[in-house]
């Protein structure tokens, strides 16, 4: 029996992943659910489709990104383990839509506004609210894989700082 510590990663495109990491993005937004809560490592796909490089182009992607000294996309780690967050609740998109609605005075927070921009909210979809991203030092080069897979984090020399 295999008793090797492994630890939940899910892959995103860039530069959802970095803005994870960062704490800029708080909600993952996926077409499925998860009863997992808890840690999960945040890994850069090794590709970026034409429509990330377009967002990352419009606001607020571009001055949030410069912001954290993402001047250009080429500086933006791919095929790696980036950090971790833990995921603390889950709810249909709807339902978060609902929570973030502006209230009787027309004020929306402005995070909430931004967190709109970051994930897909459509009819159907569930937003994963997260707490305590993490940005590891250095990236781990990692192939990555769709839905959840797992890695040993004591290969990660920056998960045990």
């Amino acid at each position: 029996m295999d008793k090797t510590i492994k630890a939940r990663v899910i892959s995103l495109y860039q530069p959802y992943a970095t803005l994870m990491v960062l704490g800029e993005k708080q909600n993952e937004t996926r077409s499925w659910d998860t009863n997992y809560r808890g840690p999960v490592l945040i890994h850069a796909t090794k590709s970026m489709p034409r429509w990330c490089l377009d967002l990352c182009r419009t606001e607020p992607f571009r001055s949030v990104l410069a912001r954290h000294g993402y001047h250009s996309l080429s500086n933006l780690p791919m095929g790696a383990i980036l950090g971790q967050v833990e995921i603390m609740d889950t709810m249909p998109s709807e339902v978060w839509l609902r929570k973030t609605a502006p209230h009787l005075f027309g004020l929306r927070n402005p995070r909430d506004v931004q967190e709109e921009h970051f994930g897909d909210y459509s009819p159907g979809r569930f937003a994963w609210r997260t707490t305590n991203p993490q940005r590891f030092e250095t990236p781990y080069p990692a192939k990555g894989s769709q839905g959840f897979w797992y890695v040993n984090p004591e290969l990660i020399p920056s998960y045990a700082d």
